[in-house]
């Protein structure tokens, strides 16, 4: 996409033309929109020329997006598998906790790990079941295209899918408010800045803790990827927006303290 507009922007300012506007195209996890439209108008006010749009759509639809020539920049939570690796350069941005959160009104605010697994899976259909109010468990979560889905099922599923029942929302920020708003519901989002009126769920032991959250065991970590073959600039734009100062404010820590 955005190779031919380069070539010829080189080869007009080699005739003498003056460098036309050129386009580069961001795409994928839902998560990372808010901290990457942060970061983009002061990147782009250092480069006039250079136009970039950047969409949602999951981790997985970012990686294709990518890989089949559709994006110049894929935002990711999930790495991906080496068939697309050996394409692809990956610039970390560290780690971004997810958290399971539920509906004010469930009456419970702590699970085990073992009672999370029963209640994502559909096993456990109503909250006293788990200390909470007589409410059906309704699942709410994220496409398989989201990489914090990916995570979940990996991690705390085992393996096993979230329940066939549940409310699929495409988006980080669709998925809270629907928690947020429908009884007995139970979800997960990456952890964004306006987590209110829903109850921030403990798991076990562990409780988030945004002054410890390098102590949550929870978490993904989003990258943002191009082609190898990428022209320099767009590799220039994926690695200053992987240092953005910005990026703490949206929840991500670094990898290593």
């Amino acid at each position: 996409m955005f190779f031919l507009q380069w070539w010829m922007a080189v080869w007009l300012s080699h005739r003498g033309i003056p460098e036309p506007s050129a386009h580069i195209a961001i795409s994928g996890s839902s998560a990372l929109l808010p901290v990457i439209k942060e970061e983009l108008p002061r990147w782009e006010a250092r480069h006039p020329k250079i136009r970039v749009s950047i969409t949602g759509g999951g981790s997985w639809a970012g990686l294709a997006a990518v890989l089949q020539g559709r994006a110049d920049i894929g935002m990711s939570d999930i790495e991906p598998p080496q068939v697309m690796s050996a394409a692809m350069l990956g610039y970390p941005l560290g780690r971004l906790p997810v958290l399971f959160i539920g509906n004010c009104h469930i009456g419970v605010n702590k699970v085990s790990p073992p009672q999370l697994q029963r209640l994502l899976v559909g096993d456990i259909g109503n909250w006293r079941q788990v200390g909470g109010e007589n409410t059906a468990v309704i699942v709410v979560s994220r496409p398989l295209s989201s990489g914090a889905r990916f995570m979940i099922e990996r991690q705390i599923l085992k393996g096993r899918s979230v329940s066939p029942r549940a409310i699929i929302q495409l988006s980080n920020g669709a998925l809270y408010k629907t928690v947020m708003g429908t009884p007995g519901a139970l979800g997960y989002v990456e952890w964004r800045p306006d987590l209110k009126g829903v109850v921030v769920m403990a798991v076990g032991s562990s409780r988030f803790d945004l002054r410890r959250r390098n102590r949550w065991p929870y978490y993904t970590e989003p990258t943002l990827y191009v082609r190898k073959s990428a022209p320099a600039i767009v590799k220039q734009l994926a690695s200053d927006l992987s240092r953005s100062p910005t990026k703490a404010q949206f929840g991500i820590y670094p990898a290593q303290p």
